[in-house]
Order: structure tokens, then C-alpha cells, then sequence
């Protein structure tokens, strides 16, 4: 964006979405980046079914995560803290009355400390009147009955065929039972993995497809859009 372009997406809707992850180790057919480009992507289509709203890069900054696994980077619950709140600060002072951190990364250490800040972060600014809606893409969603999250199963893997099928190798697809790296004492070691990996029964390559992508993301974008367009409706914001 020009700087008159950004002032004029703000003033028309001043809603910004931030997409985060995780540099992880997502099994053999999946990148490494897979969170915060899948989040990146969900944005982008939430904005548009707005009609609106400013979306940033996505980041790979996110809490533990696979420490031991071939690739992966993670950060302390003190870094990330500081990290957006300075972010949030920043948005605050562009104009941002909804701030949206969408997550493509989970798992408890992760929410926890999203929840936790998203928190503590609207009641210290609540005279500003922002809004912060923070959680992982698939919160609200179901599909056939089921919450479509994993890691590296079916669900992860139906939306990149969906979302970036470039990016998708299922010719490397394996059952492991080693990782292709493990390293020994990583700092921000939350899970402590043994090595051993499961799908949790699922058989990835029989199960995913680029159609169960669409079916997640198209529900995923829905959802996120009420809750956005009533957030903005709740401070007056234009929506």
C-alpha cells in the first residue's frame, strides 16, 4: 500500500488482521511455514469478504511448538509479550479499533498465552475502546462433526492443497518413526517429545484433498467475518 491507500483502508474500515505462526516441523510434505502461511492466506480472504481491513505479513514468531523437531524456531512467553504488545501499540496509534491475531499455530502453550495477553492487553487499553479478537483459525468451526485442526494430519494438509498447493509434497508423505533431526536440550523445550510420531489414525494421503481445504477455509472465513463485522459494529466502526 501507498501511504494514502493505507490511510484510506483505515479510515474506511479501521480493522487490522495479523497473521502468526511458527517456523515448526510440519512431517516430510508440508513446509516448515505452514502456520503463518496458512493464517496469512485466511486473512487475506477475510478481509475481502469484508471489504476491508488492513492485513499484515504474516510473522513466524509463536511459543512452543515442536522445540526438538528438524527446523523448528520458538520463543519465550517474555518475547512474545513484549513483541505484540508493542505491535498492538503501533496498531493503536495508525487507528486500529479491531485488532484481529489470528494464530495458524496451537496447542495449549500457544493459546494460553494468546488468550492471556489478548486479555490483558484490552482491559490495561480499555479506555481506547480496541478491540483485540485473538484465536486459533479453527475456534467455532466444525466440519462433518469435527474440529478441523491437527498437526500435519488431514486438516492442515487439506487446506494448503487448498491454500497453496505448490507447497504441498505428498510424494514425500511418510509414516515416520524417527524425525529427520532431533536436537538435544532446545531452549522453550514445552512439549519434550520422544520422537515418536502419530497421526492419530488418520491416513493423511487418502484423507485430505483440496475440496476439504475449500469446505475449512470457506467456514473459517464466514466466521471470522460476523465476528468481525460485530466487533466493529460494538465501537462504530464502519463494517
Amino acid at each position: 500500500m501507498s501511504p494514502d491507500e493505507f490511510l484510506a483502508a483505515v479510515d474506511r474500515l479501521p480493522v487490522f488482521l495479523v497473521p502468526t505462526g511458527l517456523l515448526e516441523w510440519h512431517a516430510d510434505h508440508l513446509p516448515l511455514g505452514l502456520d503463518a502461511l496458512k493464517a496469512h492466506a485466511i486473512c487475506l480472504r477475510v478481509a475481502e469478504r469484508l471489504g476491508g481491513g488492513v492485513v499484515l505479513p504474516p510473522n513466524y514468531y509463536g511459543r512452543p511448538g515442536y522445540s526438538r523437531y528438524a527446523g523448528t524456531l520458538t520463543f519465550s512467553d517474555a518475547l512474545m509479550t513484549l513483541l505484540f504488545t508493542e505491535l498492538c501499540d503501533q496498531l493503536r496509534k495508525v487507528g486500529a479499533k479491531v485488532i484481529v491475531l489470528l494464530t495458524g499455530h496451537y496447542g495449549p502453550c500457544q493459546m494460553d498465552w494468546l488468550k492471556r495477553f489478548a486479555s490483558g492487553y484490552e482491559k490495561e487499553h480499555a479506555s481506547s475502546g480496541v478491540r483485540l479478537i485473538a484465536q486459533a483459525e479453527y475456534e467455532g468451526v466444525e466440519i462433518d462433526g469435527q474440529t478441523p485442526w491437527d498437526h500435519a494430519g488431514k486438516w492442515e494438509t487439506s487446506m494448503m492443497l487448498f491454500l497453496r498447493p505448490e507447497l504441498v509434497r505428498m510424494e514425500r508423505f511418510r509414516e515416520p518413526t524417527t524425525i529427520p533431526r532431533m536436537y538435544e536440550n532446545p531452549p522453550h523445550d514445552w512439549y519434550r517429545e520422544t520422537g515418536e510420531w502419530t497421526w492419530w489414525g488418520q491416513d493423511v494421503p487418502r484423507d485430505s484433498s483440496a475440496e476439504l481445504g475449500r469446505r475449512c477455509v470457506e467456514a473459517i472465513v464466514e466466521r471470522m467475518a460476523r465476528e468481525v463485522r460485530a466487533a466493529c459494529a460494538a465501537r462504530g466502526a464502519v463494517s
